[in-house]
């Protein structure tokens, strides 16, 4: 298979017999690519669950890509050893469009080159496809989550010449006795979520990111994929009001597939966010620990989240104050795109 206008897919590499590279294919590759992610984020460290079908509506609805052309599969002989693909997302206030690329490599077939030639085909293909897209802003190229036990991606990525530009902490809270319940700031109420308020929850969300770090996929398609993920459970959505607006929320999860494989009982409270109007009131910490007594009358016995340690609304503090600490780190790396 070639890589159009570029030649061969991707060279060979050397000291890997019967490997071979091509793009995806749909169905046929969806349960070794579910496969692959879980070998290589335990090898990293995570325990987030992999499902094949929340996989199969990502693959399908995604604005920005194209998998059947961006997402690059290795093997050697049937099994499947390495995947990279690669996305875009423009950042909230339109300035910067991001030019992002991922990819996994079983842990077993690590240091051999092929994390090295995939990510070189990643960067040709984004910086191909900058050019066609004519973008006026700033172009970056970009690895929004590099985990901290991925450590040959953390060489490659500086050999590549890319920068450490951000830090992520996954913060636990390990034990659920003991939560601090703050009251509702005057005038705003928890109140049950319906379907209908579905639309407006994810307004609110995308409207509270805005004034975050990053680039984010606002699109209907992700909308769609995220009211179709099979952990999304409205009791456990936290939402504040003020009136028929929403203020702010807390989205409780809880992962059957990940508790069950990581032989604990913990949901997560993520995304947090409090939009512009209603920040400083001390919204946000009354949603946590609402949020917190939810998981714990299901049964959970303690909870986790992700925070951006550079947030600019000390969210590390006050997750600190609620009881969380950090346990693993993850890291975002830019590089100019030029052409």
């Amino acid at each position: 298979m070639t890589d159009a206008g570029n030649g061969p897919l991707l060279p060979a590499s050397p000291g890997i017999p019967d490997l071979r590279f091509r793009t995806y294919r749909g169905e046929e590759d969806i349960a070794a690519i579910a496969g692959l992610l879980r070998a290589s984020y335990t090898a990293n460290g995570e325990t987030i669950s992999v499902d094949p079908d929340e996989l199969r509506n990502e693959f399908r609805d995604s604005p920005t890509a194209d998998p059947e052309q961006d997402m690059v599969l290795g093997f050697v002989g049937d099994r499947l050893v390495a995947r990279s693909f690669i996305e875009w997302a423009d950042t909230p206030d339109g300035a910067a469009r991001y030019y992002e690329s991922w990819g996994d490599i079983d842990p077993e077939w690590r240091r051999r080159g092929m994390g090295a030639e995939m990510w070189e085909r990643n960067m040709r293909r984004l910086t191909g496809l900058a050019h066609e897209q004519g973008f006026a802003g700033r172009r970056i190229l970009t690895v929004p989550w590099l985990r901290g036990g991925d450590v040959g991606g953390a060489v490659l990525a500086e050999r590549l010449g890319y920068e450490r530009v951000r830090v992520y902490h996954h913060m636990t809270r390990p034990a659920m006795a003991g939560i601090e319940v703050p009251p509702m700031p005057e005038g705003l109420e928890v109140r049950p979520v319906t379907k209908e308020h579905l639309p407006a929850i994810w307004a609110a969300m995308t409207e509270a990111f805005r004034d975050h770090f990053g680039a984010f996929d606002t699109s209907e398609s992700s909308f769609r994929t995220w009211i179709a993920r099979r952990t999304l459970d409205l009791s456990l959505l936290v939402v504040a009001f003020d009136g028929e607006e929403v203020a702010g929320a807390v989205h409780g999860v809880i992962d059957p597939a990940e508790n069950e494989t990581q032989g604990y009982e913990r949901g997560w409270t993520d995304p947090i966010y409090t939009r512009r109007p209603w920040r400083r009131r001390g919204l946000a910490s009354a949603l946590v620990g609402r949020a917190l007594v939810r998981l714990r009358d299901r049964g959970m016995t303690s909870a986790q989240l992700d925070v951006d340690t550079e947030n600019e609304h000390n969210a590390l503090t006050l997750y600190e104050h609620h009881g969380f600490v950090a346990d693993r780190s993850a890291t975002e790396w830019h590089k100019p795109l030029t052409m």
